[in-house]
């Protein structure tokens, strides 16, 4: 039924929820999972931005675990939140990071058809155009959490892949 589901991951808590409905469905139907992580030039990931807040950071003031194998010039700008001067290059670091996270959890749930992307662009825009190239037949993807502001101002990614995207799509909280 599902050969392909493609789930964007930001390393925010909602993209691993996807992960984990994703590879749910992927056992059921032996799909393949495609797993995409969007960088955007000039904006850190969503997903370093959640585990930077208060609320998402531990306890003892240390950087959140997925956090801790970063190179340390790289954990000297999360520690003073300057990622936005990150390079390209350092970017796309962090994506495979944040990536090996999610493929990691799909290879614990028994899972042997995992590929993973790395791209360029506004998100809602590339998971589009990913999901189009890849024939895939279902897209999971966790919702943003941007709060109701966040989404008049912004507009919301998943709002935008739920409404564009011509397969089926899953919202992950």
């Amino acid at each position: 039924m599902f050969e392909k589901i493609l789930v964007p991951v930001d390393g925010s808590q909602q993209s691993m929820n996807a992960v984990d409905l994703a590879s749910d469905l992927a056992q059921k139907f032996n799909s393949e999972i495609i797993l995409l992580h969007v960088l955007l030039r000039g904006h850190m990931p969503a997903g370093l931005k959640q585990a930077l807040a208060v609320e998402v950071g531990t306890p003892s003031g240390a950087p959140p675990t997925h956090l801790v194998n970063l190179p340390q010039e790289i954990m000297a700008r999360v520690d003073d939140k300057r990622l936005t001067q990150l390079s390209i290059k350092e970017l796309e670091f962090i994506g495979k990071h944040l990536l090996s996270k999610a493929i990691q959890a799909c290879k614990d749930k028994g899972l042997g058809k995992i590929s993973q992307r790395v791209e360029e662009g506004y998100a809602a825009d590339v998971i589009l155009d990913v999901a189009k190239q890849s024939k895939v037949d279902m897209i999971v993807i966790g919702s943003s959490g941007l709060g109701r502001l966040g989404e008049i101002l912004l507009g919301s990614v998943s709002n935008k892949v739920l409404h564009l995207a011509k397969c089926p799509c899953t919202v992950v909280k």
